[in-house]
């Protein structure tokens, strides 16, 4: 269907026509939306399927502090409860503590007071921070806190989770779960989630939608029913520019808001004889987030080593007997070939990969990765982490495994067909969780190698990827999951050792399997000398 621009209008409308602000000297006055809140506005509410439900499922909003965030979630929440015209909706408010729950649900409840076509068309109860539709009371909006307990009963058509960069317990990431998923049976559900920048290791939540909303706008992926932007300086901006505050803060009067730039001029001189104080300014007031890795890949440095040949999809599903493969005039380019297989294995829902790494005589190389995940769960997975996992199986760049488990003998199979078309040298494993896949493989006459994962072993082949992908010496035809790997490959440091960090699973939807196959290959590539004489074990 498109965009419907009346359903936008009456969107915008609903918040300068009818709301009030609640807050300061704007108390009482129209809510006036700022460019950057209408253009959302006008996006989330307007953008429509072909059957006139809303396009956005998911909304992310990275916005620097003082952007006027808890006035918007309020006006958000009344206007989905106000256009919700199914029986029995529910329409969520959640953020980490109940005081800034209820900081929103104040808002709200004020902005119905301020309003008579409002109270005309919702009955507020203040004993149960909730306030329902005088023609369906069963239809509500509710104030939560995220750490707090979730009934069976919720069904959310719409749930409104702000300053997710605090929601960091377990509890709180399973409640988002809940209050996202929950409504996959309605026709339409919509979660909308609005935060300030905040430490990456802690913040795993909003770090995850931060970086989908990253890949959406470098196109490492696409996905029409998610909205994100976010509103922020670069790293490499001067902070005591006026032009950086600007630049990263949309609710400044100079990009068409209500915030006086010499608000931001007073934190800034109140922090530049204090290092935390800094550091505090450049996430709230530049929305810089607090890392402690590095990132480690320049994505236009990567896409440059797509070429000479471009990654093909694997072709559709082999005989019972045999593994998927490519056509022959793809792999002609590789037959006979030496090279080093790397592989990364997963134990149970992670994802797995093997690839193979051959030399050139230009001394480039190239790299031919396969990727493995369970194909049980594969819908709730890629709404977890944001990742088109089933398109990619489709296509023929990832291969699913019946049941929820990765099975080996696939990953076994892929070695064993490598090792027939190539000339392959070794087989490159950490030994962690890989004995049982390795003793079969030694059994049948492979050359397996074990490569500690440590600085020791591992910090000269990071460097040599690096320093190939800067030179434009990687070739890895742009293959679409490894580019995805590259886009979360971030370093971690001792001295002058440097080596890829491994993403904590349960904080971070970021994935290197890939990248650390080709780090353990690359470690014997190295070396190019018998297993014997190198300086890692051999089984």
């Amino acid at each position: 269907m498109g965009f419907d621009k009346d359903r936008a209008r009456f969107a915008v409308n609903f918040f300068e026509k009818i709301l009030k602000h609640t807050q300061d000297q704007w108390t009482g006055k129209p809510f006036i939306l700022a460019p950057w809140q209408k253009e959302a506005i006008r996006h989330i509410f307007g953008q429509l399927k072909d059957d006139g439900t809303l396009q956005t499922e998911m909304a992310y909003l990275e916005v620097p502090k003082k952007a006027g965030k808890t006035e918007m979630v309020a006006g958000i929440i009344l206007l989905a409860l106000y256009l919700d015209t199914n029986l029995g909706a529910q329409v969520y408010g959640a953020a980490a503590a109940q005081r800034q729950a209820l900081n929103v649900y104040r808002a709200a409840n004020t902005m119905v007071k301020l309003s008579p076509e409002l109270q005309r068309y919702f009955k507020i109860l203040p004993s149960t921070y909730r306030i329902l539709k005088r023609s369906d009371p069963n239809s509500f909006y509710a104030a939560i806190a995220a750490d707090g307990d979730l009934t069976d009963g919720v069904n959310p058509s719409v749930t409104v989770a702000d300053e997710v960069h605090r929601w960091k317990t377990r509890k709180m990431l399973e409640n988002f779960d809940v209050l996202s998923l929950g409504g996959i049976s309605r026709k339409q559900a919509l979660t909308i989630a609005i935060t300030t920048a905040g430490v990456r290791e802690e913040s795993p939540l909003a770090w995850r939608l931060h970086e989908k909303t990253q890949r959406v706008q470098q196109g490492i992926i696409t996905d029409d029913s998610f909205y994100g932007r976010i509103y922020a300086a670069d790293p490499e901006d001067d902070w005591s520019s006026e032009e950086t505050w600007i630049k990263a803060n949309p609710s400044l009067k100079q990009n068409g808001g209500f915030l006086d730039i010499a608000k931001i001029k007073q934190k800034f001189t109140a922090a530049q004889s204090d290092p935390d104080a800094q550091r505090a300014f450049r996430r709230y007031f530049l929305n810089l987030w607090d890392e402690k890795e590095s990132r480690a890949i320049d994505l236009q440095q990567w896409d440059a080593c797509a070429q000479p040949w471009q990654a093909r999809p694997l072709l559709p599903k082999a005989p019972e007997d045999e593994v998927r493969t490519y056509d022959h005039d793809f792999l002609a380019g590789f037959f006979g070939r030496k090279c080093w297989a790397g592989v990364d294995l997963s134990m149970t829902t992670d994802m797995s990969a093997v690839g193979f790494l051959f030399e050139a005589d230009d001394d480039s190389y190239d790299f031919l990765p396969f990727f493995w995940l369970p194909e049980a769960g594969i819908r709730k997975r890629e709404l977890k982490d944001g990742m088109p996992y089933r398109t990619w199986a489709e296509v023929g760049f990832l291969e699913l495994c019946e049941g929820n488990v990765i099975d080996y003998r696939d990953v076994k199979a892929r070695l064993v067909w490598g090792a027939q078309l190539f000339d392959l040298q070794e087989i490159c494993l950490d030994p962690w969780n890989s004995r049982q896949l390795s003793t079969q493989l030694i059994d049948e006459g492979y050359e397996c190698v074990e490569i500690r994962q440590g600085y020791a072993t591992l910090s000269e082949p990071c460097k040599k990827i690096l320093e190939l992908i800067v030179s434009g010496k990687l070739h890895h035809g742009g293959h679409p999951i490894l580019r995805w790997n590259a886009s979360c490959c971030a370093t971690r440091e001792n001295n002058d050792c440097l080596m890829f960090a491994k993403p904590e699973r349960q904080k971070t939807t970021a994935r290197i399997d890939g990248l650390t196959a080709m780090a353990d290959a690359m470690a014997r590539a190295m070396l190019a000398v018998p297993a014997g004489d190198a300086q890692v074990d051999s089984w």
